[in-house]
């Protein structure tokens, strides 16, 4: 299922047996995370907590765990995902409880969220309305002087991951002509800069 990793709008038809009571169901996989999806079925109820779950063509069970249940939606854990994919992650991440703002590049739309957890070049938001954001967003911290630039890794409603992108500044980005007196100054300098 790695294939439809990050891609919100993408499903599977799944065959998912429980471990548990045996039965077996048809489902829809979808919303697929480095850390679990969502299964969707008429016969949902079926199952219990520990699960296999059958992509089409794949030879081998994924397992999972139902992690809860509500009306045709189960939302489903990786049974391996907090080992693995902290050893296929490039950075050490921490357990952190940091209050952010989470914006659009123009500040239109602001949510106010949580980071969860961190490294160097990612973090992890729980946050309320994240689907209503564009791909690229600023994060505003109380520790950091100015807004980080990021970009959404995956995302659903309540929680995102987070690319953070060191390098890009709000300057880079502003290509609208706006009379912030910063932006005219950084292009005059700039200019100044070349000519000498």
């Amino acid at each position: 299922m790695t294939h439809l990793l990050d891609q919100p709008d993408a499903e599977e038809e799944v065959l998912v047996v429980d471990f548990d009571n045996l039965s077996v169901i048809n489902a829809v996989a979808s919303n697929v995370s480095e850390w679990g999806f969502r299964l969707t079925s008429p016969d949902i109820g079926e199952l219990y907590k520990n699960i296999g779950v059958r992509p089409k063509d794949a030879s081998k069970l994924v397992k999972a765990h139902v992690t809860s249940v509500k009306g045709n939606d189960a939302a489903v854990v990786f049974a391996k995902s907090e080992k693995s994919v902290s050893d296929k992650r490039r950075e050490k991440r921490n357990n952190v409880s940091i209050p952010v703002k989470i914006a659009d590049l123009d500040g239109i739309t602001e949510i106010s969220g949580t980071i969860v957890d961190a490294g160097k070049n990612g973090c992890r938001i729980t946050a309320k309305g994240l689907t209503a954001l564009p791909e690229e967003v600023l994060l505003t911290m109380k520790k950091f002087e100015r807004p980080v630039v990021a970009e959404f890794a995956w995302r659903n409603d309540t929680s995102a991951g987070m690319r953070l992108l060191w390098d890009r500044t709000l300057e880079q980005d502003d290509d609208h002509g706006d009379d912030d007196e910063t932006d005219v100054t950084s292009e005059t300098d700039t200019e100044e800069a070349q000519s000498v």
